[in-house]
Parts: structure tokens; sequence; C-alpha cells
């Protein structure tokens, strides 16, 4: 049976990979919105909702990579230990102490 520690050592490591592939697919994607289809020129039209919206989400992903890795990193120092799964984010956050504070500054 796989420890706690190790469980979420494989899935940050997952998660890590697949932000690798969303890295590739959002750089695609911003050429696409922002060059013409002969690659030379800026489009004329920038669908800037598009961008916009691409940007965030890609954002959004990396902050929760970030997050996973703090507590990921915060759990094997025994400095963390999550009293619900669910609320993993709010509870790294909030700074409660030293080596939190530390890092998040």
């Amino acid at each position: 049976m796989l420890l706690t520690l190790e469980v979420a050592t494989i899935g940050t490591t997952l998660e890590a990979l697949l932000v690798g592939v969303h890295f590739t697919s959002f750089l695609l994607c911003l050429r696409w919105l922002i060059f013409s289809d002969d690659g030379e020129t800026m489009r004329k039209p920038i669908q800037w909702p598009f961008l916009i919206i691409t940007i965030i989400l890609f954002a959004f992903s990396v902050t929760d990579l970030s997050f996973n890795l703090q507590a990921g990193f915060l759990f094997s120092q025994h400095a963390y230990i999550p009293t619900n799964m669910v609320n993993i984010h709010n509870d790294i956050s909030s700074v409660r102490n030293p080596r939190t504070e530390l890092m998040m500054g």
C-alpha cells in the first residue's frame, strides 16, 4: 500500500508532466491567435477574448501546480498535515507557519 507522501509525489509528478504538455499547446495557441496563417505578420483582428481566456487558463494551471508542489514540500517536511484534502489550497494560502511564510514571501 502506498503512503500518502508517495501518492502526492506521483500525482504532482503527473500533473507537472501534463502542465508541460499544456505549455506546449499554450505556445501553439498563442501562435495561432497572434500571428496570421503565413506566420510572418500579426493578425489584423486579434481575438482578444480568446487570447485572454487562453492566458488565464494557463495561469490557473501553473498556479495549481505551484500550490501542489508547495503542499508536497511542506508535507514531506512534516510542517503541514492537511485536515481535509478538499480544502488543501485554503490551508496552504493561509499563513500559519513560519516556513510557509518564508516560502510565500
